[in-house]
């Protein structure tokens, strides 16, 4: 094989791989009687992923879109929205996500929203007073993922066999435990985010 070859597989490569899935979710403000509130999100109980869970409206993206096109597309699905209620404030950029997915964030304002949402995707939807996530810190908790092996994993292979020591993952998992319902996990680490590039940034 010449390098003029490798070099074209490589190309071919790149062109006809699938990408790796990537998602995207809007942090959407409303007017409330507290002033600026986000709203929420608690999935349907018949969804096979996450059901029951609070989540920002937002989905895998799709072939051909970009991030902030889907945040657009599933905010709509999802509240029963129109585009034009949605005002792009930014972009808070992307971060490991539900099975460590890269997830986009971005903050919308939604203008007119009457409490609309799509029954086969949302069970209800609740607000959280910006105020209170200014005001507020959640409960961290560390976590550490362990691997598993098969009866059969060669550890004779293994420099230093099942002494081995893996670099094993692990993440802080956050829980606002005063909400109802407990707003955690991956959703409130993104709120936490938010929250953090809110406040009042000092030397």
């Amino acid at each position: 094989m010449q390098y003029e070859q490798i070099e074209n597989r490589l190309k071919a490569y790149l062109a006809n791989r699938d990408t790796p899935r990537e998602a995207a979710v809007l942090i959407p403000l409303i007017e409330g009687p507290s002033g600026i509130e986000i709203l929420l999100e608690v999935r349907a109980k018949s969804l096979s992923v996450q059901p029951g869970e609070v989540c920002l409206p937002g989905g895998g993206i799709e072939r051909g879109e970009t991030p902030r096109e889907t945040a657009v597309r599933e905010t709509c699905e999802e509240l029963l929205v129109s585009p034009a209620q949605i005002e792009m404030l930014g972009s808070m950029g992307a971060e490991p996500g539900p099975g460590g997915i890269p997830l986009h964030v971005f903050v919308g304002k939604l203008s007119g929203y009457e409490g609309s949402f799509s029954p086969d995707e949302v069970d209800r939807t609740f607000t959280l007073p910006l105020r209170w996530l200014m005001s507020h810190k959640p409960q961290l908790y560390d976590v550490r993922m362990q691997p598993t092996y098969p009866a059969d994993f060669p550890w004779e292979l293994v420099p230093g066999g099942r002494e081995y020591r893996w670099r094993t993952p692990s993440s802080t998992v956050p829980f606002y435990t005063e909400t109802d319902p407990v707003v955690w996990g991956a959703t409130a680490r993104v709120l936490v985010r938010f929250a953090n590039i809110l406040r009042p940034q000092t030397n």
